[in-house]
């Protein structure tokens, strides 16, 4: 008898305690495997659009630059 713990893509857990067959835990490692998939292209989805975030928001930091034309101050002596 094998007793596994599962946590649902939600955050749930759920426990299994039954007898289970060699094609069953082949299917469970599969589920696995693609839930681990789909949560690392989030993952890379939500910290590439922080980096965006992030740029920006640098950007409206940044002062804006001065309008062409306009002399630069000259340094006192």
């Amino acid at each position: 008898m094998i007793c596994a713990i599962m946590v649902e893509s939600m955050g749930q857990v759920k426990h299994y305690s039954a007898p289970v067959g060699g094609q069953e835990l082949i299917n469970l490692a599969q589920k696995l495997a693609r839930d681990a998939e789909r949560h690392a292209i989030l993952s890379a989805s939500l910290a590439s659009q922080a980096d965006r975030l992030m740029e920006t928001g640098l950007r409206l930091l940044d002062p804006p630059p001065p309008p062409k034309g306009t002399p630069k101050p000259r340094a006192q002596a």
